[in-house]
Formats: structure tokens, sequence, C-alpha cells
């Protein structure tokens, strides 16, 4: 980690490659809930997704009759970041446009990722300016990873993700990292998905336009350890599949390109228009109950 932040129940680590949370351990408990991004697995902790989230249609998009590349997820994750702001309790990481960048992505931006700790929660923010004249396009969305299990001598299948409200849970798949058009209904039970070892065969777990705002991870038969707040129009769940020894709880603003998409990006599903001047932000929180 290259900056910390300290409340009496929690630490928390954050790198400038990429503004990533890296750790949240308890201070009393000395438990690591981050994914230390072991690479035999998965060698991320929770990469930011900017200025697309998801994968692109053969990798490219099309803007004003040119063609542009980028990979699965943007650049931002593979940017350094510059420290903005460090407080007792807040660091605030910036990225903008340049150059190199606008081979890529022609656009004006202003990127700021806060993190903010206050007892036993974590408060994340992405801030999105535009700084230019022209409108900014562009989708962002996060993806942690939280270590399951984090009991002795349990293994990942032992564990649930507790919705917060009773649902109709419908699956929108995917084909090679893009959306199929084809959808599966997944089964809850009192609300409880089991994060089972062939939970994740067919890739991630999207959904658009869940109803709870609130998802838990659960040992069966106890109480939830972490919450994990949200307000976003799409949401992911992963891991690799197996029993890989991890969980991500993932909010988008915005998604992956569908199999028949045009790759016009003014065209693009979930997609964001911001005009010369104006900015948005968006938050969600991670609460650790032990």
């Amino acid at each position: 980690m290259d900056y910390s932040l300290t409340s009496s129940d929690l630490v928390v680590g954050v790198k400038t490659l990429g503004a990533e949370l890296c750790s949240i351990k308890g201070v009393n408990n000395g438990v690591e809930y981050i994914w230390q991004a072991n690479p035999a697995d998965w060698g991320r902790h929770a990469p930011i997704l900017f200025p697309i989230v998801g994968k692109l249609k053969g990798d490219s998009y099309q803007y004003k009759e040119k063609t542009y590349h980028l990979p699965q997820h943007g650049f931002a994750r593979d940017q350094e970041f510059s420290l903005i702001e460090s407080t007792e309790s807040k660091l605030v990481f910036g990225l903008t446009s340049n150059d190199d960048l606008k081979l890529v992505y022609p656009f004006d931006f202003s990127l700021s990722v806060t993190y903010e700790l206050s007892g036993n929660s974590l408060q994340i923010s992405y801030a999105v300016k535009n700084p230019g004249t022209d409108p900014l396009l562009y989708s962002v969305g996060a993806h942690p990873a939280f270590r399951i299990p984090i009991h002795p001598e349990a293994k990942r299948s032992d564990y649930e993700i507790l919705f917060e409200k009773g649902e109709s849970v419908v699956v929108h798949l995917i084909d090679g990292g893009l959306l199929s058009g084809k959808t599966e209904r997944l089964s809850l039970k009192q609300n409880r998905l089991v994060i089972s070892d062939s939970l994740f065969d067919k890739d991630a777990l999207v959904f658009k336009g869940l109803a709870s705002k609130k998802l838990s991870l659960v040992k069966a038969g106890e109480a939830p350890f972490l919450n994990f707040y949200f307000d976003a129009p799409y949401f992911g769940i992963w891991s690799k599949s197996g029993t890989s020894e991890f969980v991500c709880l993932e909010p988008w603003n915005g998604i992956a390109d569908s199999v028949n998409h045009n790759q016009l990006l003014v065209k693009k599903e979930g997609i964001r228009r911001l005009n010369g001047g104006a900015s948005e932000t968006f938050n969600f929180s991670v609460e650790i109950m032990g």
C-alpha cells in the first residue's frame, strides 16, 4: 500500500496505481477483508473501471467516424493517480486526460476518487467532471474483491450473499465478455445466494435494475460480517469458477457491449453523457460488522 487510513475499527490501504483499494483490515481481529491479489487466481484487489465498464465488441468503438481501441474495463486501473488530498480520515486521488490517453479516448475528463473512513465504514466516491466544451461520453464502475473464506477451516461454498430485498433476479448472460442477449432466472432462498463452486461457470452474474441497494456477505448460519451499500443501474458478481477464495461485488454505471452492438459509442448501452463543465459523483460503501 502507498497510503493508509486508520479508525478505531479499521485500517485501510490504497495504492496510487489505479487509486486501487488494496486492504481493509480489522483493528481488533486482524482480519483482512480485501483479496490480496494472488496472481495465480486474479492479480488485482479492487480496480476502478473507467472510461468503460466491461468489454467492447472487438475491443474497439467508433466516435466521430474514427475507430479507437480500449481493453476490457478501460485504462484507469493501470494509470498512476496523483494524491490530491490526505487527512486522517480521507484520501483523494485524481486522474486527468492527457495526450497519450487521447489516442485511445479523445475526451477531456477529470476523475477523482475519494476514500473516507469513519469507524467501521468506508465510503468510496468516484467523481467525473468534463473540463472541456464538447460532451464527455463515459462509464464508470467498481470491482472490489472480498476475501472468503475469512473464518478458519471454512471454504468459499460455506458463504452466501444476502440480498436486501426479496426480488425476482434475472441474470444477463455473457458470451466471450459480451452480453449475449440471453437471460436466466436466479433462484434465491430467503433472499440468499450460495457462493457455490459452480456459480461462476458461465462467467460473471450481471444484473440490471436490482431492487436491493445493500448486499451482505454471510457465513451460513451466522450474522453478516460485511455490508455493501450501492446505488447503480447495473451490478456484477464475479469470481473465478471453482474454489478461488474471493468474490467481487461490482456496482456499475455502464455495461459491456452486446454481441450485436454496432460499436458506435453514442449508441452504447449505459453510456453516460456530461456536457462541458458538468460533473457526476457515484458512491458506494463497505461496512465491516466483524
